[in-house]
């Protein structure tokens, strides 16, 4: 028998749910796999195996075993994450107008002195010789040189400081300026994240419930769980994971770039357009009030992996 508090949460989840979404294949519109709706874009989720409740009170189905939500290939997680279940309901909307993809790779700029720029010399003469004491020699030779010139600059910075403008005197005098050379590092590669827009204007009474369902169910699975009661508990079970598809008439399309394992970072709804517009009342179980002539669902995803090379020969 549940406890109190069990029971409780049950009773929210089943206020909340409309439907069965753990179970459900929403999606929006009703023709979506037709041959005017033949490209669109299923979301699959991973929910953490730990979660306190599915949504509904559903079962999930397991995917596969991965620890990660089971983008498949080579990993270059270097931390194995909690297990996660991909629940047998998605998500598939249309094909938005527009899908982008954007990569980029961190680089930053070293200054190099002059006593690296002599030790970096000093090394790469011994490699090429593999004579130590030679070696030693050059590098001695070349520190010499660099206490001399660091001496000079010393010398024009303390001038400098008794009598401002003095170094910049000297080098104008002279003609030359010193100057640490700046060289180009590469620091890493960020993680990719991708943008759905979505405008949703429901057809049908069953669609505006769709919509509905839609809406909350990728708001659910985006907001964590607490670990215990909601009251007294301070430990949160993270977030579902999702799996991103492009599809065309029903075959994966590998002409678009495949999604690694994503998390949901925001998901932005707005009813209504230039105005308010609400249909009439919704019939049945479910008719608690009136649904949005209109509802626009911004989504921004971040995938859990960085992708390198081996990642893109696998079409990511």
């Amino acid at each position: 028998m549940p406890n109190q508090f069990e029971q409780n949460r049950k009773n929210v989840y089943d206020a909340l749910r409309g439907s069965n979404f753990s179970k459900s294949q929403l999606s929006y519109p009703e023709d979506l796999g037709s041959d005017d709706q033949g490209h669109y874009v299923q979301f699959f989720i991973n929910e953490q195996a730990n979660a306190n409740i599915a949504f509904s009170g559903a079962s999930a189905a397991p995917s596969g075993g991965a620890s990660y939500g089971g983008s498949g290939g080579t990993s270059t997680l270097s931390v194995k994450r909690a297990p996660t279940k991909r629940i047998s309901g998605s998500i598939a909307l249309y094909m938005p107008a527009q899908v982008s993809l954007q990569q980029d790779a961190k680089y930053g700029e070293v200054e190099i002195g002059a006593a690296t720029a002599a030790a970096i010399a000093a090394y790469k003469g011994f490699q090429d010789g593999g004579d130590f004491s030679a070696a030693a020699v050059s590098s001695m030779g070349a520190f010499g040189e660099v206490a001399k010139e660091s001496g000079k600059e010393a010398l024009r910075t303390a001038l400098d400081t008794a009598a401002p403008g003095a170094k910049a005197s000297m080098q104008i005098s002279s003609g030359k300026v010193t100057n640490n050379r700046m060289e180009m590092v590469f620091e890493g590669i960020s993680r990719r994240s991708f943008s759905f827009s979505f405008k949703m204007m429901p057809k049908s009474e069953q669609e505006a419930k769709n919509v509905d369902r839609i809406v909350n169910m990728f708001r659910f699975y985006m907001a964590p769980s607490f670990d215990g009661p909601a009251d007294t508990s301070r430990t949160f079970i993270v977030p579902a994971t999702f799996d991103i598809e492009y599809y065309y008439s029903g075959g994966a399309n590998r002409f678009l770039n495949r999604i690694a394992t994503s998390v949901l970072e925001s998901c932005n709804v707005t009813y209504g357009g230039e105005r308010v517009q609400f249909f009439r009342p919704t019939s049945g179980v479910n008719g608690s009030g009136a649904p949005p002539v209109e509802t626009n669902i911004e989504l921004q995803f971040k995938e859990l992996e960085v992708i390198t090379r081996e990642k893109i020969v696998e079409g990511f």
